[in-house]
């Protein structure tokens, strides 16, 4: 019989570990997830930029005819090709030229006649001495000295306008070539080879793109907070996580008459490219005083992280998100709430500002169970 009674009670501890290993392990719970912030964070202005190129020209011909050439460069298979947007120029570089023949035409007449003035200007003058001298023996009147006089003066008048004819037809010549006055980043190419060029007609846009400004407007309430020289940070969605640091280099002295706002532009070091003329980037007005108060201000916790302790009655409690563990596990802290912050919440006590805490899920939650976050 007792041996009978000690089979029993193995049979039910064996039952009672059995039972024990088939319950599954608990799954963790899902949960959304905040970072901590602070006051003067969220209370800062941020203001929507527009990215320009620090330096912007657009480049005519001064005069018309056919574009006899277009300036290459090697594209990605190794072979020339015309310049198109994106590629890289230097100052002074021949981007185009038109037909020259016709104002090369020009600028020989323009020699020749240089050189018949000088030949009528060196006669006219031989001319004068010779009267001149007859006139010291009263050989010649002074009527004919006079017209002598007269006939020197007006062709040396007759050289010089014939250099000047000759200055403009070389300028002319000259102006059927269109240089790149600055080392820059081709933004536009309107031009072809063999198309009819007018003067005026818009062939090139280059820019430089080594520092860039970024443009946004302010109402006049916010003048106060903006000065010259003040170091401004930006973020932009093309490089998440990553802010670009410059500095206010204008400050318009009047209102858009029809936004009403005030230009500020900020002008930030480009050199490697990354920032591209006509993206957009955002800012925040928040001096560095403000920047430097941030440590002082409280956290910021949604509303919807906040419980009821689950140690002490009458208190509140927020979940905290640890991942030490490499799993991430959700804990109870007892935390002391101030007023609210519109649907913030600011913690007195029990928060340093840089955690990560519950604010979907908290109320399912106990102390110390794991947790899986989701977007």
């Amino acid at each position: 019989m007792v041996r009978s009674k000690r089979g029993v009670v193995v049979f039910l501890v064996a039952v009672a570990a059995c039972h024990h290993d088939g319950i599954p392990e608990p799954q963790p719970t899902a949960v959304q997830v905040a970072a901590v912030e602070r006051a003067s964070a969220v209370a800062g202005t941020r203001y929507s930029a527009q990215i320009n190129p620090a330096t912007r020209v657009e480049l005519s011909f001064k005069v018309g005819g056919y574009v006899e050439s277009v300036a290459t460069a090697r594209g990605v298979d190794g072979k020339l090709r015309l310049v198109q947007e994106g590629d890289p120029v230097q100052a002074g570089m021949q981007l185009a030229a038109l037909s020259r023949t016709d104002y090369a035409q020009r600028l020989a007449e323009a020699r020749a006649a240089v050189a018949q003035a000088k030949v009528a200007l060196d006669q006219a003058t031989l001319d004068y001495g010779r009267a001149d001298k007859l006139a010291e023996h009263n050989a010649v009147t002074g009527a004919e000295l006079d017209a002598a006089r007269m006939r020197r003066d007006g062709a040396a008048a007759s050289l010089e306008g014939a250099r000047a004819r000759l200055d403009q037809a070389a300028t002319v010549l000259s102006d059927t070539v269109l240089r790149s006055p600055l080392r820059g980043t081709v933004m536009r190419r309107t031009v072809e080879v063999g198309a009819l060029a007018e003067p005026g007609t818009a062939a090139f846009v280059i820019a430089d793109i080594s520092s860039v400004k970024v443009a946004f407007g302010v109402p006049d309430t916010v003048l106060p907070r903006v000065h010259l020289g003040a170091a401004l940070r930006i973020t932009t969605e093309a490089y998440p996580g990553e802010t670009f640091s410059g500095r206010i280099s204008l400050v318009a002295p009047s209102a858009d008459p029809r936004s009403r706002v005030f230009e500020i532009d900020v002008t930030i070091p480009n050199a490697d490219g990354r920032l591209k003329p006509g993206a957009v980037a955002a800012l925040s007005l928040d001096d560095d005083a403000s920047a430097a108060a941030a440590s002082s201000t409280p956290p910021l916790v949604p509303l919807s992280a906040i419980v009821r302790s689950p140690g002490h009655a009458g208190q509140f409690a927020v979940f905290v998100v640890d991942t030490a563990s490499g799993h991430p596990v959700a804990h109870a802290r007892d935390v002391e709430i101030g007023d609210d912050f519109g649907r913030l919440i600011p913690i007195k006590r029990g928060l340093s500002g840089n955690e990560t805490v519950v604010v979907q899920g908290a109320g399912l939650l106990s102390d110390g169970e794991p947790v899986e976050v989701i977007r």
